[in-house]
């Protein structure tokens, strides 16, 4: 059928969620670029003070105090929403989501994160007679995304469904999908080529990334890769952290020819294919995408909670390396510099493909 329309409700809560919104919507219009697709923060949507103060705590905690945020996530992870909770949110906004449902009248609803996933499932109890899909976006999952009015999830991996079978759900409304990527991380590119259409040398390259908010870029890691100037092309993405980005631009020491300095940028997909190695945090959606562009991850103190599932799957299925400390990141830089072209065969799996189109075309057979 033609001329959908689909509402992707996301939070702003960590970039990746968005990212695998926006995923979604590029894909479901790559196949059908006559369906209506609606990308929303709702909490931006709904309250943006309140959202911007609530995401300025969530960075803080994260900067300052992960290990209280880590302690947060493990104490709740195998709860379902609780009522009361949906009750409050419901209170809170029953009338504004009615507001936005009659504005873009959505024949089907997908959320990428927990909070409007659980609004929209109160909302569905009450009568709301709209298809809800809840796409999950990290390798672990939470008992946050568990509500009743989803009609289906949408899972990254087969241990994502037996934990969600344990937590209650049945079978027929769980797929295994893999994370959604954007339509640009669905085939790779040649390293050569993209390397000359992006201005770089071409030669042994490592990318570091933050997090679309830059909250992952570490002083010690940045002096550290920056000792390699002369033996490899350095990327440095800052996302969101403009004063980073800014601070490191002014830096002489950091005015070189193989360092190139990015701020938040939309052709991630381009620098992961120019890539050989990708040092970054391993967000859910991040993970993804450098498993369809086949590049190894280093990863060092991810955040406690969503973040040490990310890692743990990453080691246990050979998509990655950890390094522990400076020494260890040293150590491996170097090996990199002698054989760059070896130190992928380390990651067995990531020789095999990976499909981020999945999800999208699940949906689409589901709408």
């Amino acid at each position: 059928m033609s001329g959908k329309r689909i509402l992707i409700l996301s939070e702003s809560f960590g970039a990746g969620h968005t990212r695998a919104a926006e995923a979604i919507k590029e894909g479901i219009l790559s196949y059908h670029p006559d369906w209506q697709i609606h990308v929303l923060e709702l909490g931006t949507w709904l309250r943006p003070t309140l959202s911007h103060w609530i995401t300025g705590i969530y960075l803080k905690t994260l900067r300052f105090s992960p290990k209280i945020w880590g302690m947060i996530y493990r104490r709740v992870q195998n709860r379902t929403v609780k009522p009361q909770f949906e009750f409050f949110l419901h209170r809170m906004i029953y009338a504004h989501i009615l507001q936005l449902f009659h504005e873009y009248k959505p024949d089907l609803i997908v959320t990428t994160h927990p909070f409007p996933s659980a609004v929209v499932s109160r909302l569905k109890r009450m009568g709301l007679n709209i298809p809800l899909h809840t796409v999950i976006t990290d390798y672990h999952v939470h008992g946050s995304w568990i509500n009743t009015g989803v009609d289906y999830y949408y899972l990254p991996n087969h241990e994502a469904k037996l934990q969600m079978q344990q937590l209650g759900v049945s079978e027929k409304r769980l797929y295994i999908t893999g994370i959604p990527t954007h339509p640009n991380f669905w085939n790779k590119t040649d390293k050569r080529k993209i390397r000359k259409k992006l201005g770089l040398s071409d030669r042994p390259t490592l990318l570091y990334m933050g997090g679309g908010l830059g909250i992952g870029l570490s002083p010690d890691m940045l002096s550290t890769i920056h000792q390699y100037r002369d033996e490899m092309q350095i990327l440095i993405v800052t996302g969101r952290n403009r004063t980073l980005y800014r601070s490191l631009k002014l830096d002489p020491s950091f005015n070189h020819p193989h360092i190139h300095i990015y701020p938040f940028v939309k052709n991630i997909d381009e620098l992961m294919d120019a890539a050989d190695l990708l040092l970054t945090k391993p967000g859910g959606v991040t993970v993804a995408e450098a498993m369809a562009k086949g590049v190894p991850m280093i990863m060092l103190n991810p955040i406690p909670g969503q973040e040490e599932e990310n890692y743990e799957y990453i080691l246990q299925n050979q998509l990655g390396i950890s390094v522990k400390d400076m020494e260890e990141l040293n150590n491996l830089l170097e090996q990199f510099i002698k054989e760059p072209y070896m130190i992928s065969k380390y990651f067995k799996s990531l020789s095999k493909t990976y499909n981020g189109r999945n999800a999208v075309e699940q949906i689409i057979k589901n709408a």
